[in-house]
C-alpha cells in the first residue's frame, strides 16, 4: 500500500489552522517567560504552543529581550564595571580632598568640592512599562569654592588683602592673571611684583588732582624723591598793638628795624626747592591803617634793591585796615611775584592771607585791638603757614583701604604715589587655575570687570594683611572618611560580584 506523505500539523482545534513554521534558525520563545513578564495570568490563561493564550484569542507578549529599543538586562558583570566607575569617581574625591588639605596654608587658595552625576545604562521591561538599570558613577564637576578666607596680620607694608569679590591684577610673560595672594614686593627696578616676579597692575596719580588717573599699567616707585613746590600762598596771624607808634613816612627798606612797629621772619621754598627767608614789616601809619611790606634778603634776591646797600629788596607790599573794634576791614596788595636769584624761575606768584575781612575776637587770623587796649597786647605773630616744600626721599610707604600707596617723605609731605587695581567676573567659578595661586579668565568666567578699589562689589584693601586658605579642615576629614567608605564599598560588590561569577563556573563542573 503506497504511503500519502505527511502535508501539515492537525489543528489542535475545529476551524483553528496551524501557525506558520517559523523560519530556519529562528526559534519562539514564549510560555515561562510570558508567564513571568504578567504575573496576572493564571492557569486559565496560559501560552499555548502557537502563542495563543488558552480560552482567549489575545496573542502573548514577547519577552523584553525582544522589544525593540530595549536593551538586554545587565549580565552579573555589568556590576563589575559599576563598581570601577565608582573607585574612579571616589578616587578622584579623594584627591581633591588630599589637595585641599595640602594646601590648608597656602595663601590666597581655594578649596575645591567634587560633585558626582549618576550613568545611565539600560533599560528593562517590566508590568509597568519601563524601567532603568544605572551604569555606575562619575565626577560631574570639581567646584571651587570662593569664600572669604580669614585674615592674618603680619608687618609687612606690601602684604595685602582683599575684603570683597576681587582679585589682584597681575601681569607675566604669558598674558595677565588674577589672584587672591596679595604677597608683593618690590624689585631692583621699583616695580612691585608678586613672588613669581608677575608685575601688579594699578593706576598712576594725576599730579594736579593728586587722584588716580583711571590708566591701568604697571606700578613702578623707583624713584624716591618727592620733587619740591614752589610756595604759592602764606597764611599769616598776628595781633596788631592799637597803641603803636605813627610812623608817617612807611617802611624803608634801608632802615627796616626803625620804620616797623612789628616783623616776623618767615620760611618759603622757590621753584627749586630751596628754602629762602623772607620778612613781613608792619608799619603802623595812621590810627586803624597799617602798612605791610614782604622784603627777602638783597643777596637772594633777583630784582635789585633800591639802594646798593639796602639789606632787604621790598617784592610785596600793601596796607590793612581796622575799625575802632578791631574788626579787619580791608586787605590790599596780597597778590604779588617773587623774584629768587640762584636759577630759581622767575615771577614766582604768591597769594598772602590776613583771614577773612569783617573777622574779629581771637579765632581770627589777624587781630586788631581797640585803642587804649595796648597794655595788654603787644604785636605779636600768632601763626604761619605756607604750601611749598623742598625736595624730599621716600621714608614710609602705606596702603590704604582704598588701595592707595602714599609715600611719606623727609620733607614732611605724604604723597600718593600709585593705586592698586581690583578685577573680579561675572561668574568666579568659570576661571581656570593655571597653579601659584593664579587665574585666567575663560569664555565660562566672562570679561574682567576692572576697577578702583571699594567700587561695586570688587572689595577694599587690608594693608599689612594676608588671606590665608579657606580649607575647612574639619569639613576636609568627614569628606575624606565619606570617599574612603564609598571607596571601600565599591570594592565589596566587586569582591561579592567575582563570587557569583565563581558559582556560575562550578555549576559546568
Amino acid at each position: 500500500m503506497r504511503r500519502e506523505p505527511r502535508r501539515a500539523h492537525r489543528a489542535r482545534g475545529a476551524g483553528v489552522a496551524a501557525p506558520p513554521r517559523a523560519a530556519h534558525g529562528a526559534r519562539r520563545v514564549v510560555s515561562r517567560t510570558a508567564l513571568a513578564a504578567n504575573p496576572l495570568r493564571g492557569r486559565d490563561h496560559a501560552p499555548s504552543l502557537d502563542g495563543r493564550a488558552l480560552g482567549g484569542d489575545e496573542p502573548e507578549r514577547p519577552s523584553c529581550r525582544n522589544e525593540p529599543g530595549v536593551d538586554t538586562p545587565m549580565p552579573l558583570s555589568g556590576a563589575l564595571f559599576s563598581s570601577v566607575s565608582g573607585l574612579d569617581a571616589t578616587s578622584t574625591a579623594i584627591s581633591v580632598v588630599g589637595d585641599n588639605i595640602a594646601n590648608v596654608n597656602t595663601t590666597g587658595f581655594k578649596s575645591r568640592r567634587t560633585e558626582f552625576a549618576d550613568v545611565l545604562g539600560q533599560s528593562i521591561a517590566t508590568a509597568g512599562g519601563f524601567s532603568q538599570i544605572g551604569a555606575g558613577s562619575k565626577v560631574s564637576d570639581i567646584r571651587t569654592l570662593f569664600t572669604q578666607g580669614t585674615f592674618e596680620t603680619t608687618n609687612r607694608t606690601t602684604d595685602v588683602a582683599i575684603e570683597g569679590r576681587g582679585f589682584f591684577i597681575v601681569d607675566g610673560p604669558q598674558g595677565r592673571a588674577y589672584s587672591r595672594a596679595g604677597i608683593f614686593n618690590f624689585d631692583d627696578q621699583g616695580f612691585l611684583v608678586n613672588p613669581e616676579g608677575r608685575l601688579v597692575q594699578g593706576y598712576g596719580i594725576d599730579p594736579v588732582t593728586q587722584l588716580s588717573n583711571g590708566q591701568l599699567g604697571d606700578i613702578q616707585i623707583s624713584n624716591a624723591i618727592a620733587p619740591p613746590r614752589a610756595t604759592s600762598t602764606v597764611s599769616f596771624a598776628a595781633s596788631l598793638d592799637a597803641d603803636a607808634p605813627l610812623i608817617p613816612g612807611g617802611f624803608d627798606p634801608a632802615n627796616p628795624t626803625t620804620s616797623s612797629s612789628h616783623s616776623s621772619v618767615l620760611s618759603v621754598y622757590d621753584s627749586l626747592g630751596r628754602q629762602q627767608s623772607a620778612s613781613l614789616f608792619f608799619t603802623q601809619t595812621a590810627p586803624g591803617t597799617w602798612a605791610w611790606n614782604l622784603a627777602i634778603p638783597t643777596a637772594a634776591s633777583a630784582a635789585p634793591p633800591v639802594n646798593p646797600t639796602d639789606p632787604f629788596v621790598v617784592q610785596g607790599s600793601g596796607t590793612l585796615g581796622f575799625d575802632t573794634d578791631g574788626v579787619l576791614t580791608s586787605a590790599t596788595g596780597t597778590s604779588f611775584t617773587l623774584e629768587f636769584a640762584g636759577g630759581a624761575a622767575p615771577g614766582q606768584a604768591v597769594t598772602l592771607s590776613f583771614g577773612p575781612i569783617g573777622g574779629v575776637g581771637t579765632g581770627d587770623p589777624t587781630r586788631a585791638y581797640s585803642v587804649g587796649d595796648a597794655s595788654s597786647n603787644d604785636s605779636s605773630t600768632t601763626s604761619f603757614s605756607q604750601d611749598g616744600f623742598g625736595a624730599g626721599t621716600l621714608q614710609t610707604l602705606s596702603i590704604g583701604t582704598d588701595g592707595y600707596l602714599t609715600g611719606s617723605f623727609s620733607n614732611g609731605e605724604t604723597i600718593p604715589l600709585a593705586q592698586l587695581g581690583l578685577a573680579t567676573f561675572p561668574n568666579l567659578e568659570g576661571l581656570q587655575s593655571i597653579g601659584n595661586t593664579n587665574l585666567i579668565e575663560t569664555r565660562e568666567s566672562g570679561q574682567p570687570l576692572i576697577g578702583q578699589p571699594q567700587t561695586g562689589s570688587l572689595g577694599s584693601i587690608r594693608a599689612s594683611s594676608l588671606e590665608q586658605s579657606n580649607v575647612d579642615l574639619a569639613t576636609e576629614f568627614v569628606r575624606l572618611i565619606i570617599n574612603q567608605r564609598a571607596f571601600q564599598a565599591n570594592t565589596r560588590t566587586i569582591s561579592t560580584t567575582n563570587e557569583l561569577l565563581g558559582d556560575l563556573v562550578n555549576l559546568g563542573r
